[in-house]
């Protein structure tokens, strides 16, 4: 039988790596080791129906594509000392750069000049909007406000990426 999508144990697919006229890109790794960040793009379903139509609202907004990180590994196993990232129902995502820069090569801080403050507020609100969204993690206090109802939080390390994690059921 071809393996269209990779699939795990739990019945949780891995996040499509480069599919043509996406509004994301994949970046990581696991361990360390380059270009192994897709074994740890394991989604539910359900999270994967929200990247799918927030990137799709998002190239209606702008036509940078946004990088997806940490998932889940297949199986849900415990994996870099991230006590989060084992139930396919939180992701990280980079903040939006003023440039198209994508890849590894595009990471950056909040406190970079390439950060673009407004984007990432538009998208963090896209990821805020929707109710099967249970908390966003990112430390930007101007975003933060400008979303409101404290829905994004800071949490240690999180000035290179921001956290979206979605209620496990409806």
């Amino acid at each position: 039988m071809l393996e269209v999508q990779p699939k795990d144990s739990r019945g949780y697919f891995m996040l499509p790596q480069a599919p043509e006229d996406a509004g994301y890109y994949v970046y990581g790794n696991v361990g360390g080791r380059p270009n192994t960040g897709r074994l740890a793009q394991y989604a539910h379903p359900r999270l994967l129906a929200l990247i799918f139509y927030i990137e799709r609202e998002w190239q209606a907004i702008d036509d940078r594509k946004f990088g997806i990180g940490n998932i889940s590994i297949a199986g849900g196993a415990e994996y870099d000392g991230h006590a989060t990232h084992q139930n396919g129902v939180e992701m990280d995502i980079r903040p939006v750069r003023k440039d198209t820069l994508v890849g590894p090569a595009a990471r950056l801080t909040r406190f970079d000049a390439a950060y673009d403050r407004e984007a990432t507020t538009n998208l963090i609100r896209l990821f805020a909007e929707q109710p099967m969204v249970r908390i966003i993690y990112f430390n930007d206090d101007h975003v933060q406000r400008a979303i409101g109802g404290a829905r994004v939080r800071s949490a240690a390390r999180h000035d290179d990426h921001f956290h979206v994690e979605i209620w496990r059921s409806p």
